[in-house]
């Protein structure tokens, strides 16, 4: 196999089969590839203070500072809503949609102590029509944990899989009305506290990083199985092509389309199976078989003529035209192809020297 796997054609096949994967895998990467968004520094989004008092009730949040590169801002939780709510939220400053496919949130949060973050969702569903209450969309939350000081986060937004009961039992629906989110029609992302949270307790937050990167997780997935399946597949095909080449090497072996002469000798049986092994080497020599034999080199005339009858070219060459034989009958190889394998230099020498031991040119015999 290894002999096999160090030839030129497959060499070649190889390097092109690579070259493909690799554009492919560039385009693909290129076609998906997003921009980050700083979203503390894009005029394209607004961020914005925001609390239940949009819903009825008393909770606050006030913005202490804002710049390019940092918001500092403070939320206190109050009574008059089963589950209050208050923290910042991000839309896009024309109020339009905006897409979270393929991308992540990295946030860079500095807290006065430890705290759950609250992140939330609001996706615009086909068949949810608009509303002046905003919790009337579907809205998608997941919480993590910060400590005091700073905290690195980086958010995956398929981890936001899960809406709350109570948004079913407030808009009459039931889980079945929802059956994903659609990423493409984000309205807002809300950062916030919830009834988690102390009433009249006043958090300050600080964040200083807020960057919409690409996330390729999925596409490199995609990416490792189509490379390893084209990949599987190659090499598959050329081991299906190895052992029907063995095949044919062992069936040339013992053979019987060709006769020699007995001799007492234990010559013959060593001649016969070094040739077939080796007969696709173009640079076969006579040398190489006497080292085999472990005879001088002036010897090998003389123990070639006892043993098969023929010269080493002689034979070598009838070797080669039997195995041709087999792949012109048990292959799809093209003739120059067939040339190559059995050990020719060139197609010409191939063809001429077939026509003088078979009498026929390939093509004929092919047919």
């Amino acid at each position: 196999m290894k002999e096999y796997l160090n030839k030129k054609q497959f060499r070649v096949q190889f390097i092109l089969v690579s070259t493909f994967l690799l554009i492919s895998c560039l385009t693909a990467f290129l076609f998906q590839k997003k921009d980050t968004i700083d979203l503390l520094d894009s005029p394209e989004y607004t961020i914005e203070a925001f609390s239940d008092v949009w819903d009825g009730g008393h909770s606050q949040a006030e913005i202490l500072s804002r710049t390019k590169d940092e918001i500092t801002y403070t939320s206190i939780l109050q009574e008059g809503m089963m589950f209050p709510y208050a923290g910042i939220q991000i839309r896009k400053a024309d109020s339009t949609f905006f897409s979270l496919e393929s991308y992540s949130l990295v946030a860079e949060i500095f807290t006065n102590k430890q705290e759950r973050l609250p992140i939330r969702i609001y996706s615009f569903k086909g068949g949810i029509s608009d509303s002046t209450r905003r919790n009337f969309f579907p809205l998608y939350h997941s919480i993590y944990k910060v400590g005091k000081g700073e905290n690195n986060l980086k958010i995956d937004f398929d981890d936001f899989t899960t809406i709350p009961e109570w948004w079913y039992t407030n808009n009459n629906k039931t889980e079945s009305d929802i059956h994903s989110w659609d990423k493409d029609s984000v309205g807002y992302i809300s950062i916030f506290s919830d009834a988690g949270f102390q009433i009249q307790d006043e958090r300050t937050f600080k964040i200083t990083k807020l960057l919409l990167v690409g996330d390729y997780s999925r596409l490199y997935g995609i990416i490792a199985i189509f490379v390893s399946s084209v990949l599987f597949l190659f090499l598959s095909i050329h081991f299906m092509l190895y052992q029907k080449q063995k095949r044919i090497q062992l069936t040339l072996k013992y053979s019987d389309d060709f006769y020699f002469e007995p001799k007492p000798e234990d010559f013959k049986s060593q001649i016969h199976a070094f040739i077939s092994e080796h007969y696709s080497n173009s640079e076969l020599k006579a040398i190489d078989l006497a080292n085999q034999l472990k005879v001088p080199e002036y010897k090998i005339g003389e123990i070639l003529k006892d043993n098969v009858g023929m010269t080493f070219k002689a034979f070598l060459n009838h070797t080669r035209i039997e195995a041709a034989k087999q792949y012109l009958k048990n292959s799809s190889y093209s003739i120059s192809e067939i040339a190559y394998k059995t050990g020719f230099n060139s197609p010409s020498s191939f063809n001429r020297v077939f026509k003088e031991i078979v009498n026929q040119a390939p093509g004929e015999f092919k047919n």
